[in-house]
């Protein structure tokens, strides 16, 4: 296994060609589906600066905690204004932290070799690759997932006050960006290895609910400054909404409702193309049940919580799956090192087949997601639009000096039509034009 080796060189090539395939073209792709939501809200905040109050064209718009919102901006200031890079670049440097993560737990939990393997599957696997380049929050919810479980194996018998600050800490930031799965999913991953040989029990002490209060009071503080800093007219609860899209959508969706083997279908999907290996390393593992690893009973025990967590929720969709996406990797991973290692990969199966077959799915990522799928959906449509727009405009005044009216627009065109000058006015569908044309002068 001499390829796979653990050095340095070889953790910087597989972070160096992670780079790049999240990084090339992305700045040349049009805003697409629900990217345009953050792009709309992340606006309104630059233009207004009021960072508290969240609005989706005019409008209240709470579905979300502020973080993720508040890194685009950040991400504006420092680029110098918004746009395609500043809009993904927080799901971007989240990505590439996770494959560096999924390296460190894959080294520390099973053989070596195991964590570098997993990390070249997960950077060549299509569809994380493909949403890490879409400004969301469900890859800012993977990477702290994941800083969450590594932070643990990092010690899981270590009861000092600073190692449980820190675990819930992480937990609290992750669920900032999309909700209490933040919480969720790393306990339901780490609960197998809790409860075995009652591990649990020296954790109830009382410097871990020291550290919960100080992880609590740290995720309510963006909620406290909304309410304490936000418009008294806002009219929305950011915690009532995350009860709402958190446990309500739970038990009574209300939205995005499928079908209850969704990711029996979506899981394999979102892993491919190194779905067989995980599926060969489940049936090999469960076959061979006595004489696994602890290590990868827990995680085909946490895996499997995971699904059934899922699946029980009533609200499915197919992106939903990719905080599980990882973990499937860390099992293929598994099942390829072990099978090197029996069949000892200097050459009968491993080091050369799988150098191929990574350096073939690298060069199909770069091809179709940083090369074909920008050219084909760049450069036309919204962004000539924009651009038409701001010519014809500067051509009567200069840009800054113009008040645009927004009525019943798309969630992409605000971003397309910056000027630099006044905040946008959005109008909806039976709203009061005199007011409007009032506020105009």
């Amino acid at each position: 296994m001499k390829f796979w080796a653990s050095d340095r060189g070889a953790l910087w090539l597989l972070l160096g060609a992670t780079a790049l395939m999240l990084l090339l073209g992305l700045g040349t792709r049009e805003l697409w589906g629900a990217e345009t939501r953050w792009a709309n809200i992340a606006l309104q905040m630059l233009q207004s600066g009021d960072y508290f109050d969240p609005y989706l064209k005019g409008g209240p718009y709470y579905d979300k905690p502020l973080p993720s919102y508040w890194l685009i901006t950040a991400t504006a200031w420092l680029t110098g204004g918004l746009g395609h890079w500043s809009l993904r670049l927080s799901s971007v440097i989240s990505a590439w932290l996770s494959v560096w993560l999924v390296y460190l737990i894959g080294e520390q939990l099973f053989r070596k070799g195991t964590g570098l393997i997993a990390g070249w599957m997960l950077a060549t696997t299509f569809y994380f690759i493909f949403w890490a380049r879409v400004a969301t929050a469900d890859i800012l919810t993977v990477c702290g997932v994941l800083a969450a479980v590594w932070w643990y194996w990092r010690g899981p018998d270590d009861t000092r006050l600073g190692r449980y600050l820190v675990f819930f800490l992480l937990l609290s930031l992750t669920s900032l960006f999309k909700g209490l799965i933040g919480f969720i999913l790393p306990g339901l991953l780490l609960l197998p290895h809790l409860l075995q040989e009652g591990r649990w029990k020296r954790h109830l002490n009382l410097r871990l609910c020291l550290a919960l209060v100080i992880a609590g009071a740290f995720y309510m503080t963006p909620f406290i400054l909304s309410h304490v800093y936000g418009a008294p007219t806002y009219g929305e609860s950011g915690l009532g909404l995350v009860l709402r899209e958190n446990v309500v959508r739970f038990f009574q969706p209300f939205d995005n409702i499928g079908p209850i083997y969704t990711y029996l279908i979506y899981l394999p999907v979102y892993t491919l193309p190194w779905a067989p290996c995980w599926i060969i390393g489940l049936w090999v593992a469960v076959r061979h049940w006595r004489n696994v690893e602890p290590n990868t009973r827990w995680l085909i025990w946490g895996l499997g919580l995971l699904m059934l967590f899922f699946t029980a929720s009533g609200s499915r969709r197919s992106y939903y799956v990719l905080p599980l996406v990882p973990f499937a990797q860390l099992l293929g991973a598994w099942w390829m090192t072990k099978r090197m290692a029996e069949r000892n990969a200097a050459g009968r199966f491993g080091s050369r087949r799988m150098k191929i077959g990574v350096g073939a799915a690298t060069v199909l990522l770069l091809a179709v997601l940083g090369v074909l799928y920008p050219w084909t959906n760049g450069g036309g449509g919204v962004v000539t639009f924009g651009e038409t727009v701001k010519l014809e405009a500067s051509k009567r005044a200069p840009l800054n000096e113009w008040r645009m009216v927004m009525i019943e627009v798309d969630n992409k065109v605000p971003m397309y039509l910056q000027t630099g000058g006044t905040p946008f006015y959005y109008v909806q569908e039976n709203q009061d034009f005199p007011a409007l044309a009032t506020a105009l002068r």
